[in-house]
């Protein structure tokens, strides 16, 4: 009796229009023994099972023809597996490898199996490029998730090799064609003009976001200071100096938390304390609010912004602040070089316990 093998392989072959010589080719057989399997005449070894799967972009059950209902509860034996052995990363390695060889259309498998290469150093990356490539490009093709695809994209070019770069780089988006961009073209050839001024001013704030942002340099204690205090100089030719509510009260105190982290580790005591001032105070003033307050940004260049209190803590769950503090404090406590000595000073922690009674939600 054939297996139901033998149809799903000349299916697959024929409605992709592809020849057994080239299917033979991309798993290193014989074109004899496709057309012994497509006619139930021998069935691939089990070792080619995943290749072929992977070949066609689909599951190895799906190979096999079993119904949807098998290969859910496969998925869902996989994904529990994975989550169990999380904190082992051998056998978190092993669990997404053998999950996305069954799977290699499930995205999250390929996309943590990469992972245990290029972030967690599980086994050395440069003896796994190959299988790097094939699972990033896999996901780059066929993923619709833009948050997997965006993180296949950035390993591959940590990944890949100098010499090879410009061909991925060609495949990605560039700012200019990032759908945001694109949107603000759309609604400016349409003129409709609420819409293009609306997204026009996300645009240029977001792009101030990530510059403020990626200026972070903390080897260099003197280019730290002149970094965080050159951008906080730029926010306030932004914004109405006459008030501290407004919507870049958290971005002015994180970046008078770094510039006082960074006073600090010059051992300038006195300039880290009274920039740490600063931060808290804003920081408190900030979880004081009202929940849903609207906090215009007071800048011409984004007069028809405003940034909602619950979206900039991060957790629309936490109506008073808390996250912030809770981002701030854990900032402050930092346990290593001089932060851990500061712990003790009585000025230190008094600073600290002012942003205490905004750590939780419920501690009003």
């Amino acid at each position: 009796m054939n297996l139901p093998i033998s149809k799903v392989i000349r299916r697959l072959r024929r409605e992709r229009d592809i020849t057994q010589e080239e299917l033979a080719a991309a798993v290193g057989v014989t074109y004899q023994s496709v057309s012994r399997w497509e006619n139930g005449l021998a069935y691939p070894d089990m070792e080619l099972i995943p290749r072929i799967a992977q070949y066609f972009a689909i599951s190895t059950d799906l190979l096999f023809g079993t119904d949807s209902a098998s290969v859910k509860t496969r998925l869902d034996i996989h994904y529990r597996k994975i989550n169990e052995v999380r904190s082992d990363l051998e056998l978190f390695y092993q669990a997404c490898k053998s999950a996305y060889e069954e799977f290699p259309k499930e995205f999250s498998f390929g996309l943590w199996l990469c992972r245990c290469y290029v972030y967690h150093g599980i086994r050395p990356y440069e003896e796994h490029l190959d299988e790097i490539r094939d699972i990033c490009r896999n996901i780059i093709d066929h993923c619709t998730n833009e948050n997997i695809r965006i993180e296949a994209m950035e390993m591959i070019v940590i990944a890949e090799k100098e010499e090879n770069l410009d061909r991925w780089l060609g495949m990605m988006p560039s700012w200019k064609s990032c759908k945001e961009v694109l949107l603000e073209s759309r609604y400016g050839y349409h003129r409709d003009h609420e819409k293009y001024r609306i997204q026009r001013q996300e645009n240029f704030i977001s792009f101030v976001e990530y510059a403020f942002y990626n200026c972070n340099e903390f080897e260099d204690s003197d280019v730290a200071v002149s970094n965080f205090k050159m951008i906080l100089n730029v926010i306030d030719v932004l914004r109405d100096p006459t008030t501290d509510v407004d919507a870049w009260m958290v971005m002015r105190a994180d970046f008078y938390a770094r510039l006082a982290l960074a006073y600090f580790s010059k051992k300038d005591f006195e300039s880290g304390y009274a920039e740490m001032e600063k931060a808290i105070a804003l920081y408190v003033k900030y979880a004081q609010l009202p929940a849903n307050t609207l906090l215009s940004y007071n800048c011409p260049a984004l007069n028809v912004l405003r940034e909602n209190k619950l979206h900039s803590t991060g957790e629309d769950i936490d109506d008073n602040g808390g996250s912030v503090c809770r981002c701030a404090y854990h900032t402050f406590c930092r346990r290593d070089g001089v932060f851990e000595s500061l712990q003790n000073e009585e000025r230190y922690k008094k600073q600290l316990e002012r942003l205490v009674p905004y750590l939780t939600k419920d501690a009003h």
